[in-house]
């Protein structure tokens, strides 16, 4: 299995489907109800369901937080957008996580770009669009507050497996990789920093759960009227099959969530 799409509820598609093939290389893929095609990607695709809701205002106590989107040089993507003017925050090495940056699209929603190696351990873009000539949609990240609920559903009823746990003790978080690949990691060990730029090099998409150990609350789910996230959905490896059914319905049950 993979995780092949990321449902989002917005107020005006055609925007978004510009901004992100345009200033992030991403593809448009269409909307043809009749055809599989756009279905059988090899990576997670961005769905986006148009309606008349009230605009997107990401918090910090949102279930859905971003998406994250790996690239060889993460200081050729952001020369880019600044080039385009584009608002994108200064990259930085965070901890022994990663080195990143960070930017909205123009509906708000969240979008992180994370360097496959470390800061100063680039690969150099390959020749075509700045963005997505090296870009994998390779994260999508979820808060939860009630770890052993999240974690049960991902493993037990999902099947998903841990790849990663990176405890950011200081910030009051921890962060829980998972997916559906039997790769060999490189150490055994599911905290140990080895593995980390290895992880944001894998060319699937992830499911990032962020943990607020400190949270007192659940967390916020979308309202039906308010555009924002909308749900997963999972389809077959691509060894298993070229195309799945467009309406096939998500499988994560974000309600299960707190």
């Amino acid at each position: 299995m993979k995780i092949a799409r990321n449902h989002l509820t917005v107020q005006n598609a055609t925007e978004l489907a510009t901004f992100y093939c345009d200033l992030l290389g991403m593809r448009d893929l269409g909307s043809n109800e009749g055809s599989a095609y756009g279905y059988a990607s090899r990576q997670c695709l961005l769905e986006f369901h148009e309606k008349s809701v009230t605009p997107y205002v990401s918090t910090r106590e949102d279930l859905y937080w971003k998406i994250g989107i790996t690239v060889q040089d993460l200081d050729h993507a952001v020369a880019y957008l600044r080039e385009r003017n584009w608002p994108v925050s200064t990259p930085h090495q965070f901890r022994d996580i990663g080195y990143l940056c960070h930017l909205q699209d123009p509906q708000g929603f969240n979008v992180e770009l994370l360097q496959q190696g470390f800061q100063g351990a680039h690969r150099p873009a390959p020749a075509g669009h700045p963005i997505g000539a090296q870009a994998t949609l390779a994260h999508i990240t979820l808060r939860v507050t009630d770890l052993a609920a999240a974690r049960s559903y991902c493993e037990d009823d999902l099947g998903m497996r841990l790849m990663s746990v990176q405890p950011v003790i200081e910030y009051g978080f921890c962060l829980y990789f998972y997916g559906w690949s039997d790769e060999p990691l490189p150490h055994a060990d599911l905290e140990a920093v080895e593995n980390r730029e290895w992880l944001w090099a894998r060319p699937y998409t992830l499911l990032e759960l962020q943990h607020l150990e400190t949270a007192e609350r659940g967390v916020r789910k979308q309202d039906g009227s308010v555009a924002g996230f909308s749900g997963i959905a999972v389809g077959p490896a691509d060894d298993e099959t070229n195309a799945y059914p467009l309406k096939q319905p998500a499988v994560f049950d974000v309600s299960r969530f707190r």
